[in-house]
């Protein structure tokens, strides 16, 4: 697997403790060397099949490339015989004889790989070539996608939940200030209705002078004319102070019939904006549930990662 010299490598502490293995050896042609390296060879085109990551898998001897066996989705622009290139994974794996990983970005082939890289030693721990392991990082990108966008779609609800909860607050606060002055209304209207009532008892009362004076106008004759105008004038004026008033009660019992109505209306509407109150901080608590497991899901994802 060929690298950039700007690539972030990290070597692995897991240096071979071999006596006569800190360096490698010249290419050997030995048969242990041969048969260790075929064995590889024989092995390295199961591996994808065995490994559940779509893998390409890369077998060397200290020199060059023997064989390379592409992953399901992708293959590395890479030939048998192409030899070791400085900075190269497998190339620091064999030449210090540590296990090698690192990121391969997606610039260089087109796709980010996580590449491992493990040296071979022979019977006398002497290094005799390496495998390299290149993982597609597609799916573990995807997931992360899906994480994010699903993380961000949880923290919009989120707010709009919240935002809706506040404001179905407010709205709640103002309708109960509604009610209270409706009932306010209804009490003024209550004494209106007193203060009509009172007219109209006055209003009868004066009807009944007014007709007590014509009468006695009437039996004094011409003497009396004069007074017969006015108790008919006062009779007059206490009639329309009764209709007046009984238009003034009518209107109150209207009024009142309408904040009756209004009352049980706010009422309704109180209920409502309660029961859609509780139905939004369930939403809200429901978002936070979600939100936890997609942080619990992009947490496994970042493991998954990391472990391969």
């Amino acid at each position: 697997m060929k690298t950039v010299g700007e690539w972030e490598q990290t070597d692995q502490e897991q240096t071979w403790e071999a006596a006569d293995s800190t360096q490698p050896t010249e290419p050997s042609e030995s048969a242990e060397t041969a048969e260790l390296l075929e064995a590889f060879m024989k092995v390295a085109p199961y591996l994808n099949d065995l490994i559940s990551d779509d893998v390409t898998v890369g077998v060397y001897d200290t020199e060059k490339l023997l064989m390379n066996i592409p992953g399901k989705t992708f293959a590395l622009q890479v030939t048998p015989g192409d030899p070791l290139q400085e900075g190269d994974i497998i190339t620091t794996a064999i030449r210090t004889n540590t296990h090698q990983s690192m990121i391969v970005p997606k610039e260089l082939f087109g796709f980010p790989l996580i590449a491992r890289a493990v040296p071979l030693h022979d019977k006398q721990g002497r290094v005799v070539g390496g495998v390299g392991i290149g993982s597609s990082m597609e799916r573990a990108n995807v997931l992360y996608e899906i994480t994010a966008n699903l993380s961000s779609v949880v923290e919009q609800v989120s707010a709009t939940t919240n935002s809706m909860a506040s404001e179905i607050s407010k709205l709640n606060e103002q309708m109960r200030g509604i009610s209270v002055q409706a009932k306010d209304v209804s009490d003024s209207t209550g004494e209106i209705e007193q203060i009509a009532l009172a007219v109209k008892k006055i209003a009868d009362q004066s009807n009944i002078l007014g007709l007590n004076a014509s009468i006695e106008a009437a039996r004094v004759g011409e003497a009396g004319r004069g007074f017969a105008v006015v108790a008919n004038e006062v009779r007059n004026m206490a009639s329309n102070s009764r209709e007046n008033a009984e238009k003034i009660k009518h209107t109150t019992d209207s009024i009142r019939e309408l904040i009756v109505h209004l009352q049980t209306s706010i009422e309704l509407i109180n209920q409502t904006m309660e029961s859609q109150a509780s139905a939004t901080q369930q939403i809200s608590a429901t978002m936070i549930e979600v939100s936890d497991n997609t942080q619990k899901l992009a947490d496994l994802a970042e493991e998954a990662f990391q472990s391969k």
